[in-house]
């Protein structure tokens, strides 16, 4: 089945509108190869999404490959349009990294720069990759609960400073200061681990918040999510926690974060308020949480000649 290729671009996506130069690159990259694409741009959230399902629904005889032209929150909401498919396994997408966040593919060789090259990427190969799927959406990368998503969700009023980790490490000191624990209910594969936590971190990928690696050693195609539990740490402690936490360092705080290989995880705010949930970059609030993982469930183009990074 011949292959269609679909640009989506986000044109909120970075710290300025690169629309018109994605279309021109793109344009040219698929006349340039004799490909056949078509080219949307977003205007409102789950847009994306919106594409994805219409697409799917009307190329019945070829075989859509989304890009996904934007951040990691781009790129997650054509994620779960293509999870939500019938059939997901009849579609691929991959990420044309132009925003401030792009996390996700450093999970990849050559990182930015190789899903920039146009011409590799539109002739690469897909691979099976693992979601975190939840009642909330699903995740491509990480989803956490507590100080990490509020941290998230405060970040955008320093965006003026630039991409990378200073809108993050900013945000964390204020989420810091306006307060740092709160009593959940976590059950981990049927297991209870009810506590007072800072965060709850669970990760199919390594990095986010351009240039957190809490957990260096997960892989997006083995079936299993990691998960961090964090206690809840006084401010005094907090500024050691974070960068030990940043470098996946957490092997040396045993008494604060608990690391335990998942696959089924539910959390509830023990109070019943909402929680602030991060799913890849986008926040959502809810009282409780169930979240699961799914192996291979979706099908991600890699560059030609990239390969996932061991």
């Amino acid at each position: 089945m011949e292959k269609r290729h679909i640009f989506i671009i986000n044109p909120a996506a970075g710290r300025r509108d690169l629309s018109a130069a994605v279309v021109r690159d793109a344009e040219a990259a698929c006349r340039r190869l004799s490909l056949p694409y078509d080219i949307y741009l977003t205007s409102h959230p789950g847009h994306a999404a919106e594409i994805v399902r219409r697409t799917a629904e009307r190329l019945t005889d070829a075989e859509p490959v989304f890009y996904a032209c934007g951040g990691d929150g781009t790129l997650c909401e054509v994620a779960n349009g293509v999870a939500s498919l019938e059939d997901p396994s009849r579609c691929a997408f991959t990420s044309y990294p132009i925003g401030t966040g792009n996390d996700y593919i450093k999970m990849f060789e050559g990182g930015k720069d190789a899903f920039l090259d146009l011409d590799r990427l539109l002739t690469g190969e897909a691979i099976p990759v693992d979601v975190i799927a939840s009642d909330c959406g699903d995740s491509l990368n990480i989803l956490s609960v507590g100080l990490d998503a509020q941290v998230s969700m405060r970040k955008d009023r320093y965006r003026f400073l630039g991409g990378g980790i200073v809108p993050y490490a900013l945000s964390a000191v204020e989420s810091v200061i306006r307060g740092i624990g709160c009593a959940y209910h976590v059950e981990v594969d049927g297991k209870a681990f009810d506590d007072e936590y800072t965060l709850i971190f669970v990760g199919n990928g390594r990095y986010y918040g351009g240039g957190f690696c809490p957990v260096p050693d997960s892989k997006l195609d083995d079936g299993r999510l990691e998960v961090l539990l964090v206690k809840k740490v006084t401010r005094r402690r907090a500024a050691g926690l974070v960068m030990k936490y940043k470098n996946g360092r957490y092997s040396e705080l045993p008494d604060l974060i608990t690391h335990i290989p998942a696959r089924e995880i539910r959390v509830y705010a023990r109070d019943g308020a909402d929680m602030c949930i991060n799913i890849d970059g986008e926040i959502v609030e809810s009282s409780h949480i169930s979240m699961r993982v799914e192996p291979g469930r979706l099908r991600f183009v890699l560059p030609r000649g990239a390969k996932t990074i061991v």
